[in-house]
């Protein structure tokens, strides 16, 4: 697989993730898509998850359902950087997201995924915790 193959795969997988209503009543389908980009086995890690920040896919799915609740619009992610060696890609990103509490989430991300096949095997996103908790949690 060359280069912009991976990098297809990679911007593919931050589209889904920005569609939003990640669990909103039945309609699970886009997160469903975006949780198939994935391998059974994808090492997760998140900044800002619990325990060791490490989760699984299925613990990401929690972890997205309170969003549709909070949110009022999709979450734009656009990168500004890549790396691309063997099967790792970084990405640096920010993105923008209106909040029902009439705040806007904008964030910086540098993300480090790994390719394996046409599916993602690594994913680590770093961002600013503060920020989340400032925006999306404070009252």
């Amino acid at each position: 697989m060359d280069d912009a193959q991976k990098k297809a795969i990679v911007e593919h997988f931050l589209g889904l993730y920005g569609q939003g209503r990640w669990g909103a009543g039945d309609n699970t389908e886009p997160l469903d898509q975006l949780l198939d980009c994935l391998t059974d086995d994808v090492e997760w890690w998140m900044s800002g998850a619990p325990g060791d920040g490490y989760i699984t896919k299925e613990q990401f799915r929690t972890m997205l359902k309170p969003l549709d609740s909070i949110t009022d619009g999709p979450l734009v992610i656009t990168p500004t950087a890549w790396t691309i060696q063997g099967p790792r890609i970084a990405v640096e990103a920010y993105s923008t997201l209106k909040l029902k509490n009439g705040r806007d989430y904008r964030n910086h991300y540098h993300f480090l995924f790994a390719v394996s096949g046409d599916k993602i095997s690594k994913y680590h996103e770093h961002h600013d915790t503060a920020h989340v908790n400032s925006t999306m949690w404070a009252e």
